[in-house]
């Protein structure tokens, strides 16, 4: 064999080795951003700084101490960890499977992802709440204005890459609109790759009003912020009130891992390449 025909031999094994890679993963749909094995976690975070100071502001620092040992109390005995420990905290999540593209309905696709989910209240003691978690991640070029409500099925920690927020926030606001009590209370804006929910100081006073329970405090709007990265996994949530944010939690940045497609790649070609070679040094000396 020449030496061109045995470089054009090494090639051609390479190529073919992609070739059976490529036709014997099955891939997930383009709009699903994860896959099977990825394990994402969310931990909360409180700012009792901004809480204090809220506190105090709306009930005075008296009656904000009592309520806070109060609170204090509550959680070491529910948990049997002291308020500190609270860092620990967080959410699980661990794709366990991921199917192929389905057909749900006419002119409605998705795939069936599955997940188990666990929570821990601190110290990383991670306890199963969901086992093989069934999510349904509906393709958004084939929802609609009347279907869109779908793409939040399930537990919405994973959304389809490219959902369309804006036009789920329209219908939300609709349908806040044909609400006499909602409307003008509640406003929904979409923000990038999520969107917000104010809650209006008439709507926060007039529900305190309906139980009758008497307060003489000025109350500020209430939001709700929430975000999800480019790949559709749920990135940070917030509650903010009076402008200072009280309470949030956010998804804890992955380590920069090769993924598993390509480590089989890599693998699969460095072997071809490597009995390429060999066969190559072993005809020379034949």
């Amino acid at each position: 064999m020449k030496r061109k025909e045995k470089l054009a031999f090494a090639l051609l094994s390479t190529l073919i080795l992609l070739s059976f890679v490529n036709t014997s993963m099955a891939a997930p749909p383009s709009y699903v951003g994860v896959a099977k094995g990825d394990e994402f976690v969310w931990v909360p975070s409180v700012n009792m700084v901004n809480v204090n100071t809220t506190a105090i502001a709306l009930i005075g620092e008296e009656n904000w101490t009592i309520a806070y040992n109060m609170l204090v109390e509550l959680y070491e005995n529910d948990t049997g960890m002291d308020l500190g420990s609270f860092a620990g905290a967080g959410i699980k999540a661990v794709v366990k499977n991921v199917s192929d593209e389905i057909t749900f309905a006419p002119g409605i696709f998705g795939s069936s992802l599955t997940m188990d989910i666990y929570t821990s209240a601190g110290h990383n003691n991670w306890t199963s709440v969901a086992n093989s978690t069934a999510v349904t991640i509906y393709d958004p070029n084939s929802l609609n204005e009347t279907t869109i409500m779908a793409g939040f099925g399930g537990v919405p920690l994973i959304m389809a890459k490219g959902f369309n927020y804006t036009m789920f926030t329209n219908w939300v606001s609709t349908n806040i609109a044909a609400d006499p009590y909602l409307n003008g209370n509640i406003t929904v804006q979409t923000q990038g790759t999520g969107f917000k929910v104010t809650l209006k100081t008439s709507y926060l006073e007039a529900s305190i009003n309906m139980t009758e329970m008497p307060f003489n405090f000025t109350l500020s709007d209430v939001e709700f912020n929430v975000r999800w990265n480019s790949n559709g996994v749920f990135e940070y949530g917030s509650l903010v009130y009076g402008g200072l944010v009280l309470v949030s939690i956010q998804l804890v940045p992955s380590n920069d891992l090769i993924p598993g497609y390509e480590i089989v790649t890599i693998i699969g070609v460095s072997i071809v390449t490597v009995l390429a070679i060999v066969y190559i040094k072993r005809k020379k000396h034949i």
